[in-house]
């Protein structure tokens, strides 16, 4: 672990609980909340197990938060899963966290966004779904595009497509609860194909995804051992409580059976049933909105990721992911990248099993940071630590457990794709050897190591 200088440039903390709490909510709240409810209930024999799945993905979440906030504590500088990677399994494992975010994990939630977005857009104009993909390439066009401009220019973006979200999420769910008339509980979905709960917890950690961020920034904050685990534990329980509502708002309007059959249509059709055709189709605008952020979001932070991969010479043709463009200052090419291979994943995968894929793949490394934390105990018990994991060993265990049934989930239910996953994946390692070891002595190939 590298040694601080006591004159060494620190973090400022300026970081307060209600800017940590608009971390954890302005991360995860959007899609997942108008998208994934069909998709749960898809999974979950009836109404009940598919809130109930809502649910555990929080306690998971939650769980999985706190314990990540103590090493965010410990190792207090930016960069979240991958210094805590680094800083107990070495350059190597936090590597793979890297190849992973550029490989799997960001063109497929990008990949999935797109495919989300297309399918609202695709279903206002009247568009066939085969166009889906197009449609899809389209919306993430315009985000690079923004991006590609300047980093205010789509920070402009965020901060409306945050506004937007909310007033179709507080329209769906006032209204719904209110007009709607369905039962709630134990409405059977009427599907024929097996499924698993595993997979309708998997599809809620698609919608909580996000409160990893929080403990990247620990350093940053003004007393981080009270702060944490009021942002990770207020701000998932204010998600859980919206994610249900709506899913309850949802279900009064639509059968289970309904929600299941129109699947990323369920929250625009039941939109249109509570306003009309054009008050409906006004909150699939909004919809569309709040995708559009997460998109912004998601190419906007990975793309530094790859970027800063690439400055490290760790990614195939490091010299084209690394360049800035001149006049916006952004890493354009970085976030070509993540388009192209959205793009293609978009191709081959629709949007739900995208995200189930890049949320397999993350939670993997997030097992890894769990287990960190027993790591960290035995390895420096005398370290200072303004914050421990409350309930300790529990509340870590039920965090690696979730991780386990993550993993078990994609396994058993989508083998092929766990395992091409993991492979690609573990393709990091190869050529991260090439990289390091036999292309720097080819001509014409050498790249100053930073």
């Amino acid at each position: 672990m590298d040694e601080r200088k006591d004159d060494a440039p620190q973090l400022k903390t300026d970081i307060g609980l209600v800017s940590a709490l608009s971390i954890v909510v302005g991360m995860a709240l959007g899609a997942g909340a108008f998208m994934k409810p069909a998709a749960v209930m898809a999974a979950s024999s009836d109404s009940s197990w598919a809130l109930t799945a809502w649910v555990v993905g929080a306690l998971f979440s939650i769980a999985g938060g706190l314990t990540l906030c103590e090493l965010g504590v410990l190792f207090p500088r930016t960069g979240g899963v991958y210094v805590f990677l680094e800083e107990t399994y070495g350059t190597h494992v936090a590597y793979l966290y890297g190849w992973m975010l550029t490989f799997i994990y960001g063109p497929g939630i990008i990949g999935a966004l797109a495919g989300y977005f297309s399918s609202v857009f695709c279903l206002l104009f009247g568009i066939p779904n085969h166009y889906i993909a197009v449609v899809g390439l389209a919306a993430i066009a315009f985000v690079v595009f923004v991006n590609s401009v300047g980093v205010k220019q789509a920070g402009y973006l965020q901060v409306m497509a945050t506004f937007c979200k909310l007033i179709p999420l507080l329209l769906l769910v006032v209204f719904g609860m209110w007009k709607g008339n369905g039962h709630v509980l134990n409405i059977a979905t009427n599907t024929t194909a097996a499924t698993s709960f595993s997979l309708a917890v998997i599809a809620t950690l698609f919608a909580y995804d996000g409160w990893a961020q929080v403990a990247s920034v620990a350093g940053e904050m003004e007393n981080p051992g009270k702060i944490l685990p009021q942002a990770i534990i207020g701000g998932l329980i204010f998600l859980s409580a919206v994610y249900i509502a709506i899913n309850i708002a949802i279900i009064k309007v639509l059968s289970p059976a309904q929600m299941v059959a129109l699947g990323h249509d369920a929250s625009a059709i039941a939109a249109q049933k509570l306003f009309g055709l054009y008050g409906g189709n006004l909150v699939s605008v909004g919809i569309m909105i709040s995708i559009i952020g997460g998109l912004n979001g998601f190419i906007m932070t990975l793309s530094r990721i790859i970027f800063t991969m690439a400055e490290r010479n760790q990614l195939p043709v490091s010299g084209v992911w690394s360049k800035i463009e001149k006049d916006s200052k952004t890493p354009v090419n970085a976030s070509l990248l993540l388009a192209v291979l959205a793009f293609i994943y978009l191709q081959v995968l629709d949007a739900d099993r995208l995200s189930d894929i890049a949320i397999f793949a993350v939670w993997i490394f997030y097992l890894l940071s769990f287990i960190a934390v027993f790591i960290a105990r035995k390895q420096m018990p005398q370290a200072q630590r303004s914050y421990k994991v409350p309930f300790y060993p529990f509340t870590p265990l039920i965090a690696i457990a979730g991780a386990l049934y993550i993993i078990y989930g994609m396994f058993a239910s989508h083998p092929l794709y766990a395992i091409v996953s993991v492979g690609l994946t573990l393709a990091g390692i190869p050529v991260l050897y090439l990289i390091t070891h036999r292309l720097p002595r080819l001509h014409g190939f050498a790249v100053s190591k930073k």
